[in-house]
């Protein structure tokens, strides 16, 4: 008789377990499968000399985008894993598999509101950060893409798993940051100078909230650790700059490239970092505990 209910008490978690998990699934795929639909905005690609420049700068050393789809911007896997999903990176070029008939249009939704061209989410594209994105700053981007050479890289679709469906409905996993957007913003970009405000904008749009959190106070995760006063309150200008620069903490110690991509960030101009720094020094960290 013991051994029977034991053996109802197993199958009924096993039956619950299975209903939960048909939920879970069920929920996260109608969010996935969700469409959207956004008007084109006024953003024609830059074409000049001086965008085309400015975009470089923007998609290599601020926006950092070949960290995500690899140095030839041709796509890359980032993550396969069973529980967490398999993730792939767009290819970004005009070669086979790529994005090279995307419309200004389709870029400004992808980039600015996370969302294909066919309508969907797209899956841990920062969107967030680069949602704030100048009109100007936006074109420059888009017309730096357009010039990239051609890279023949076709990938199965990602898949997402589990374990980070199950963190998108009970942790606010940042799955779709398409939902994470006030898509009726205002944008007030600041003039570019070594200032809070500039700071500010290349903070955010350079996507180190993504890793450092919403306040730069961390999130508990070793790679992202807290930027504010809390942690850096014994560090100058002069360390700032060498962090960047040289890959290298006051104490000498160095810091890993594939954790903070400062081979890229290092390549900011002086007043760029100094607007990051005075941002920084502007937050008021986290309270005492």
């Amino acid at each position: 008789m013991l051994l029977r209910r034991l053996g109802y008490a197993l199958l009924g978690l096993v039956a619950l377990s299975a209903v939960g998990l048909a939920a879970l699934y069920a929920i996260t795929t109608h969010d996935l499968l969700k469409t959207y639909s956004f008007p084109d905005a006024s953003v024609p690609a830059a074409t000049d000399s001086i965008g085309l420049e400015r975009g470089q700068h923007l998609v290599e050393v601020i926006g950092k985008c070949a960290v995500c789809h690899g140095d030839d911007y041709g796509g890359k896997v980032l993550l396969n894993d069973f529980a967490m999903g398999h993730l792939v990176s767009a290819n970004l070029t005009g070669g086979r598999g790529g994005i090279g008939d995307y419309t200004d249009g389709d870029y400004e939704r992808a980039i600015r509101h996370g969302v294909g061209r066919d309508g969907r989410a797209l899956v841990f594209m920062p969107a967030e950060a680069y949602n704030l994105l100048s009109d100007t700053d936006l074109a420059a981007m888009i017309g730096y893409l357009r010039t990239l050479p051609p890279v023949d890289r076709e990938a199965a679709p990602s898949r997402v798993g589990p374990m980070a469906r199950a963190l998108y409905i009970a942790a606010g996993f940042p799955l779709l940051p398409v939902k994470l957007i006030d898509h009726a913003a205002v944008r007030r970009v600041p003039v570019p100078g070594p200032t809070v405000e500039y700071g500010h904008y290349l903070a955010t749009v350079g996507a180190c909230r993504s890793c450092h959190g919403s306040d730069l106070a961390g999130t508990g995760e070793p790679g992202a650790p807290d930027l504010t006063r809390s942690r850096l309150a014994a560090w100058t200008e002069a360390d700032f700059f060498r962090a960047l620069r040289r890959g290298q903490r006051p104490d000498g110690s160095a810091i890993d490239p594939e954790k903070m991509p400062w081979l890229r960030s290092g390549k900011m101009t002086d007043d760029e970092i100094r607007a990051v720094w005075a941002y920084i020094r502007s937050l008021p960290g986290r309270p005492a505990a």
